[in-house]
């Protein structure tokens, strides 16, 4: 996450303009990194517990250089990057516009939810990191990432390949190998200038 987010492509430190506290800008992005990793791999219930350990961690640095944590929920928060604070994932929520011709289960009703999972999808993929999302069934773990795929930013391919109890091997390799276009005759691969990427759903069912 701190490579994705703090790196040279995305954020130029040096600009003074934008910068006033570039040490505050760093932790806020640390503070977030570690939320979304450390903190989004633990259940539901223990949330409120790790933020009462994260806030105390960072109450032991000095108040200078220690991000700007909001007072409410952690997870609620995502980094503005015009300001590099932290803001309301609600504020980015889109309005809902009503498609009657989209069928019933492919409509995906914005939520703080939605707008969070889907940054975090767009974020790592684009950095060409894998994305493991885990959760109950129901949750809309599907649908959110259908829903970015759809919407995915150009260069983009995407392919579904859905596991079942009797998913085998060589039903994956025969799957991935169905998507991808021969380079030569060793070798396969996505369309010139695109990148693929698979959305395997259901994967702890095999």
């Amino acid at each position: 996450m701190i490579q994705i987010f703090l790196n040279k492509e995305v954020i130029k430190l040096d600009d003074k303009d934008r910068f006033v506290f570039p040490h505050k800008t760093i932790m806020n992005y640390i503070a977030f990194s570690i939320i979304w990793s450390f903190g989004a791999n633990i259940h539901d219930n223990s949330r409120k517990a790790f933020q009462t350990f994260f806030r105390q961690a960072m109450e032991t640095i000095d108040s200078t250089d220690k991000a700007d944590l909001p007072e409410d929920d952690l997870y609620e928060y995502m980094i503005d990057t015009n300001y590099f604070k932290f803001e309301s994932w609600n504020d980015l929520k889109p309005e809902f516009k009503y498609n009657k011709n989209v069928s019933f289960f492919n409509i995906l009703v914005p939520t703080s939810d939605t707008v969070k999972y889907n940054f975090m999808i767009r974020q790592i993929t684009s950095n060409n990191f894998n994305v493991l999302i885990t959760g109950e069934t129901g949750v809309g773990k599907t649908a959110v990432t259908r829903d970015y795929l759809m919407n995915a930013p150009e260069g983009i391919d995407s392919a579904f390949v859905n596991f079942s109890g009797k998913t085998t091997t060589n039903n994956v390799v025969a799957a991935f190998e169905s998507k991808l276009e021969s380079r030569r005759r060793d070798l396969l691969g996505a369309k010139p200038g695109k990148k693929m990427i698979f959305f395997v759903d259901d994967v702890n069912m095999p």
